[in-house]
């Protein structure tokens, strides 16, 4: 019986750290990576993914960079984050919404009607990831 809990214990804690693993290695190599880097990563996907000609993907990457950088210069560490007061959260959110309609605007004009509708279903899909992704880091604080 002994050896049953032993090995059980021993599963659990294999499990637990390799989960423990992943989740900061993700922070770790996007720290390092610029807009560029960044924008073309996401283009080239997105060509894959939704088979865009060779103009579409430079539109995109444009859009994309563009977003990168506006997102660089807004970064915010996490202390200063949670110095803000809640004005300032509150127009903080509305600015990355803003950027979101106007990333989504842009994106409908570049795409034809089939490749937006995948596209939108891919934000929603990666949206709903991220969600999962929060709820978890909320209920832990």
């Amino acid at each position: 019986m002994k050896k049953i809990i032993v090995l059980i214990a021993l599963m659990a804690m294999t499990v637990a750290q390799a989960q423990q693993g992943r989740k900061g290695d993700r922070g770790e190599k996007m720290k390092d990576v610029t807009p560029q880097e960044m924008a073309t990563v996401q283009s080239k996907k997105l060509t894959l993914a939704l088979d865009l000609s060779d103009q579409q993907e430079k539109e995109v990457f444009q859009v994309l960079f563009k977003q990168a950088e506006k997102r660089e210069a807004n970064k915010i560490s996490r202390e200063d984050r949670e110095k803000l007061s809640d004005d300032q959260k509150k127009e903080a959110r509305l600015k990355i919404l803003d950027e979101k309609i106007a990333v989504k605007r842009k994106m409908k004009k570049i795409l034809n009607n089939d490749q937006y509708a995948e596209w939108e279903k891919m934000m929603q899909q990666r949206a709903k990831k991220r969600g999962k992704g929060d709820k978890k880091r909320r209920n832990r604080d």
